[in-house]
């Protein structure tokens, strides 16, 4: 029976160093992990720090070329609206100029042959004196 105790206390012992050896294992392995884990976490988290910095730089880049492309085209579509409207005012003043001078026309024109046909009919009617 004694033998029976050790070889038991043996085995006890056994199991209990391999659990122990297990416990042991599983710590490190655990450990391990965690470390390469978080070491990921770290690295990722750097990476997205620098493409949130990326981002936001590009985004500012895109930002003020669109404002400063969309102020150019402004400014140049205000200097094509302005010289349009030079263009439309110095072209009505021409054109009421021109049909004012061509009315004044024909009104002396019409002036002179209503006279004249005043004349006429005044001669006609009464004669030539």
């Amino acid at each position: 029976m004694t033998a029976l105790m050790v070889r038991i206390r043996q085995e006890h012992r056994s199991i209990a160093e391999e659990v122990t050896q297990l416990f042991r294992e599983t710590h490190e392995f655990l450990s391990a992990t965690t470390a390469h884990r978080q070491e990921q976490a770290k690295q990722q988290a750097q990476q997205l720090h620098q493409f949130h910095q990326n981002l936001e730089q590009t985004t500012h880049e895109f930002l003020t070329e669109t404002t400063t492309q969309r102020v150019a085209q402004a400014e140049a579509q205000a200097n094509f609206l302005h010289k349009f409207h030079q263009n439309l005012e110095q072209t009505t003043q021409e054109f009421l100029a021109e049909t004012a001078k061509n009315r004044t026309e024909q009104a002396k024109a019409q002036s002179q042959y209503l006279q004249q046909f005043r004349k006429d009919l005044f001669a006609s009617i009464f004669g030539t004196f």
